[in-house]
Formats: C-alpha cells, structure tokens, sequence
C-alpha cells in the first residue's frame, strides 16, 4: 500500500511541472493584447480610366499613377489569429496626396514562426493637396476630391521575436476620387492647360507590395 502510494505521489511530482508548462502556454496563446503595426508601401495603376462619357468618351490606357503609402495601425489580438484595428496613413500620388482613416481586421492563418497572413482595410480618404493645375500631356487632375477607399492584402508572417513580426505582403488598392478635366464649350473662354471645367467620379485601381513591422 504504501509502494502503491510512493508510486502515485512521485508520479504527480514528475506530471505537475508539465500540466502547470501546458497551463502556462494555453494562457499564453489565449493572451489578448494590443499590437501596433507600421508599414510602407509601393503601388501602380492597373487598369483603364474612361471619362467624358457625355461629351465624347475619352480613355486614359494603363492607369499611369504611382503611389507610395505608408500607415500606422493600432490593433487589439484577440489569439493567435485574429486581429481587428483602426489606422491611419499618408498616400502620395505624383501630384496629389490623401490621409486615409480605416478599420482593420488581419488574420494570421497558423500559429507559427511563418505563416501566410491576410488583411483588409476599409474607411475613408481626406485629401492633403491637390495640385490645381492639369497634366500638360493629358490635360487632368487626378485624385481631385476625398473619397471612399478599401485595400486587402496576401502574404507572409515571419516572426522574428515574440513580440516582434515582420510583414511580406503583396496589396491591391481602391480609391474612390473625382478626375477634373475640360472640354470645349461653344461662346466659352478657357485654358485646358491652365484650368479644367468638368469632374467625373472616379475609382482608381492598384496593386503593389508592402512591408510592415509588427510589435506589441
């Protein structure tokens, strides 16, 4: 009996430091905390902008815009997976920039030192400046008005520390603006290279890659 009780006591002494480590790594996957991400990124046009649909259609082939973006996010992890948040950002076309306000949700797909990574990004765009003058070739202003944007993102998670990831993406981008531009108009005076006289709402298309740098 008392072997039998020898048996059982040293078997709970040899278990006990492995429940409390199995214990402890529960807590700490189900640990909820805030993470904050900065990245930065490079974006093209894709896609054709057609305009003066009522004056004679007018094309402008290949989206010709570029963007840099770079953005700040505050987020709350949930686990191991799910993160929602709120950011905001500075995208800088070639002469024009906005300062987009969005929500947040990012998703990493395994719990693991890489693992593929998902997000998306929806809010608003408030405009910086615009320039006030047309193109000289295609006599436009792009990106002319504020506007709704979304973006959504693929790519890898590599953490690099425990409390510190690194973010591979690659990002499609919509922003919803107005394009100026100006038509000829019987009796009426104006310079197409100075000033413009008609705006058309507008969504604008891009893909690119971003970096982020995720810690908490």
């Amino acid at each position: 009996m008392k072997k039998t009780v020898l048996i059982v006591i040293l078997a709970f002494v040899v278990a006990l430091p492995q429940f409390v480590s199995a214990q402890q790594t529960f807590k700490k996957k189900e640990e909820r905390y805030f993470v904050f991400m900065t990245s930065a990124g490079l974006l093209g046009g894709v896609g054709d902008l057609v305009f003066a649909k009522d004056e004679g259609r007018r094309t402008l082939p290949n989206n010709k815009n570029f963007v840099v973006s770079v953005q700040q996010l505050l987020g709350y992890q949930f686990n191991q997976y799910v993160t929602l948040g709120l950011g905001a950002g500075l995208d800088v076309w070639k002469r024009t920039a906005f300062i987009p306000l969005f929500g947040n949700i990012s998703v990493n797909m395994l719990d693991k030192n890489y693992a593929p990574h998902w997000y998306a990004n929806v809010g608003y765009s408030f405009k910086w400046y615009v320039t006030s003058q047309p193109e000289k070739l295609t006599k436009v202003i792009h990106g002319a008005t504020p506007g709704f944007q979304a973006e959504s993102g693929f790519g890898l998670r590599i953490k690099m520390k425990d409390d510190f990831s690194i973010l591979l993406l690659a990002h499609y981008k919509l922003q919803q603006s107005h394009l100026l531009y100006s038509v000829d108009v019987p009796g009426e005076l104006h310079y197409a290279s100075l000033t413009t006289n008609r705006s058309q709402n507008m969504l604008y298309h891009y893909v690119g890659l971003k970096i982020g740098f995720l810690y908490f």
